[in-house]
């Protein structure tokens, strides 16, 4: 029986390892210099659908970056924050049945000047939900000082912080590209800026291997709007990537060889 236990301790360990280094920062988030969300919440100035969309039936998994500035000043207060936290389960409300969350680091305790990163993953698994677009709400808590004080301050993202909505759309079995990571892959980064753009995008790529590459890039239902060979060596690489005539929109890009694949999601602008 205690063999048994530990062998459920350990595998349940190495599970939340693997989703933990799942969960892929957004750096680009640091040159902001107030709290703020990444992907960025659907608005009317901003309408793409930031998230990745699920399907039943296949594992999701999804990376939320939020930067935990230093200072901040809401409704007038001047807030020194020392970090934002959150439950490690039940703060994050309208996922479709199957998701769920764990952070990095695993406490849920993100502290200033720092990116802490939010992994949504699982397998939607009620057939009844789809298709359906789900209003998802982080409830969290501010933690520092203010006027010299000890202050905890509820927020809720997207909020008054971070306006907007954040939703999530779920589709039938069969409608959704593959996991937007493969940890197969040789490729080891890649990463597009500016994101969103709305002429060209710098893709930069970290690769273990040198040859050639798939690059080809999909709507949000899976349809290929484009596609081309690209040659990698080993190291650091670069190309550009011109929106033509693609419309306004969240699009999935992935880089493939046959040893595996990788995607990532880009944002066409107005």
């Amino acid at each position: 029986m205690k063999k048994t236990l530990l062998l459920l301790c350990a595998f349940a360990l190495i599970t939340f390892s693997l989703q933990a280094q799942a969960c892929a920062r957004d750096s680009s988030v640091l040159k902001v210099d107030t709290v703020f969300i990444s992907p960025r919440p659907y608005t009317p100035a901003n309408p793409v659908y930031g998230l990745f969309p699920a399907c039943i039936g296949q594992p999701y998994n999804q990376s939320v970056t939020i930067k935990i500035p230093a200072m901040y000043t809401f409704q007038g207060l001047q807030i020194n924050i020392n970090n934002a936290n959150l439950a490690t389960s039940n703060a994050i409300t309208g996922l479709p049945a199957g998701i769920t969350y764990v952070c990095d680091p695993p406490n849920c305790v993100f502290n200033a000047n720092t990116l802490g990163c939010i992994l949504l993953y699982g397998t939607p698994n009620n057939p009844a939900q789809a298709p359906d677009t789900f209003d998802l709400k982080i409830k969290a808590n501010i933690v520092g000082t203010v006027f010299g004080a000890p202050a905890t301050i509820p927020i809720d993202f997207p909020g008054p912080i971070a306006p907007g909505n954040y939703y999530l759309r779920l589709f039938a079995a069969g409608n959704c590209l593959s996991a937007a990571y493969d940890f197969g892959s040789p490729i080891t980064s890649v990463k597009n800026t500016p994101n969103p753009f709305n002429q060209q995008t710098l893709i930069e790529v970290q690769s273990a291997v040198a040859g050639g590459f798939h690059f080809e890039v999909f709507n949000l239902v899976g349809q290929r709007v484009h596609t081309q060979m690209v040659e990698m060596t080993t190291g650091s690489n670069q190309f550009t990537f011109d929106v033509g005539s693609l419309p306004v929109g969240s699009y999935i890009y992935s880089l493939s060889n046959p040893s595996g694949k990788v995607s990532r999601m880009m944002v066409v602008g107005q």
